[in-house]
């Protein structure tokens, strides 16, 4: 099944774990407040070229059962929220 990435205007919430890290909670989106169930998948991505940003990735499911993309580059970058679309 072919996935692609829908580019969505949310905040995100998070909460801080004790090393420091950030962990998602829910997404506001339009208003509608949708926690997350899961964290599938989380990676700290570096970036090739020297200088760049590291950036942390998780693939979350909501509560409404989809699955969002979120990227963040560190320390204190804004959210980048994609919804991914299995379809």
């Amino acid at each position: 099944m072919r996935q692609r990435r829908i580019r969505l205007i949310a905040r995100v919430s998070c909460r801080a774990e004790s090393r420091g890290e950030e962990r998602p909670l829910a997404l506001t989106i339009g208003g509608r407040r949708i926690g997350v169930v899961d964290i599938l998948e989380h990676a700290l991505v570096a970036a090739a070229e020297a200088g760049a940003p590291v950036r942390a990735r998780f693939t979350v499911e909501l509560e409404d059962g989809s699955v969002v993309l979120l990227e963040r580059s560190l320390p204190a970058g804004e959210w980048r929220v994609w919804r991914i679309d299995g379809r």
